[in-house]
């Protein structure tokens, strides 16, 4: 009986201590210094003006009441037809990306506001390194 006793209070422990393990993440932590690729795209009747502006920018909006903290952004005047394409750099630890971040595109011109997105465009980790694409629709729409 007492050599059942000892692999059976072995079996145990290991069963035990190998269970609290289980939630344990190892993986590593990937780069924070990423790049974010992708169009932008809005039905358009017609050409945009030489003086049309397109901004699109990364924010984390988790802090809260406060506003949104840009991560990365790129402008591109005059930038012609839709879809077009965006690619710029960007600073974000995989738990900012485990909660997500949003991805923003405005078109101006003259200065004004003329299209955004109305719908939200998270990027996640799972996400990251994927091409986006963000549709924009016309103020007022």
């Amino acid at each position: 009986m007492k050599s059942f006793l000892l692999p059976a209070a072995v079996l145990a422990a290991a069963a035990f201590l190998a269970g609290g393990c289980g939630h344990l993440d190892i993986q590593a932590e990937g780069n924070p210094d990423r790049v974010i690729t992708g169009t932008v795209n809005f039905h358009l009747d017609e050409p945009l003006p030489p003086d049309s502006e397109l901004s699109v920018r990364l924010v984390d909006t988790s802090n809260g009441a406060g506003a949104p903290l840009p991560l990365g952004e790129q402008t591109i005047k005059n930038p012609g037809s839709p879809p077009v394409a965006f690619n710029f750099e960007y600073h974000a630890e995989d738990a900012q990306l485990q909660h997500g971040l949003n991805l923003e595109a405005r078109v101006s011109i003259g200065g004004k506001l003329r299209y955004y997105n109305v719908s939200g465009y998270a990027v996640t980790l799972s996400k990251a390194d994927q091409p986006q694409e963000v549709w924009i629709t016309p103020v007022g729409n």
